[in-house]
């Protein structure tokens, strides 16, 4: 990946961008730097490729801007005076979203509280109603009679059992505990959620292009 020799002398430098499919920045005036990796030998260079401005962000928190590596690509030449093979090894269309405002740790804790409670008592009437659908109490009575041949009196070892394994179950299933983790591996709900990103990101991406809303080169 060392530089070239062209016919007028001057070096041939290689610059790789990586863009993410979807990026937060809280500057008005988004440069290279900003929404991309940039890796070049040179780092002077590089550093100068970082710094250039791709386009100025309308500052409303949570506003989008939907970006084609052309800008990019075309910003990195118009920017640089030297001679340059660019190679884009991510997106060729993302999204640059304006960074929102922190909120107050007290409406951050008020918003956690009311999905734990609506989840709470969310899960308990899911469960209940199961219950209730396929009859699970009269199943433990039918399985005790079955087993012990008499009838039971009162809720036993089987209730005991089935409500043990419900929390062991969700416990496995969403793969931690609290702040612990029980494996590596990613949990559904980070799965799910990183589904739905991409979704919103490629929704985005497509109505830009069906209104011709992308940017496809660098704006003052």
């Amino acid at each position: 990946m060392s530089p070239n020799s062209t016919q007028d002398n001057r070096q041939v430098f290689v610059v790789y961008i990586n863009p993410e499919d979807s990026v937060e920045c809280s500057k008005k005036t988004v440069c290279v730097g900003d929404v991309t990796e940039v890796f070049c030998r040179n780092r002077t260079l590089c550093k100068k490729i970082r710094a250039l401005p791709l386009f100025k962000m309308d500052g409303t928190a949570g506003k989008k801007a939907v970006v084609s590596s052309m800008a990019l690509i075309a910003c990195i030449d118009a920017g640089i005076q030297e001679n340059l093979i660019i190679q884009n090894m991510g997106a060729s269309e993302f999204v640059v979203c304006a960074a929102e405002k922190k909120p107050a740790r007290l409406v951050v804790w008020g918003k956690v509280a009311s999905v734990m409670l609506i989840t709470f008592f969310g899960s308990i009437f899911a469960i209940m109603t199961y219950n209730q659908d396929v009859d699970v109490t009269g199943v433990f009575d039918r399985v005790y009679q079955v087993i012990t041949g008499t009838v039971r009196t009162s809720p036993g070892i089987l209730e005991w059992a089935y409500a043990f394994g419900v929390a062991f179950g969700i416990i496995i299933f969403f793969n931690h505990f609290g702040k612990r983790r029980l494996t590596n591996e990613p949990t559904p709900m980070e799965i799910e959620m990183e589904k739905y990103e991409t979704d919103i990101t490629n929704t985005l991406v497509k109505e830009a292009s069906r209104k011709d809303q992308i940017i496809e080169k660098p704006k003052e």
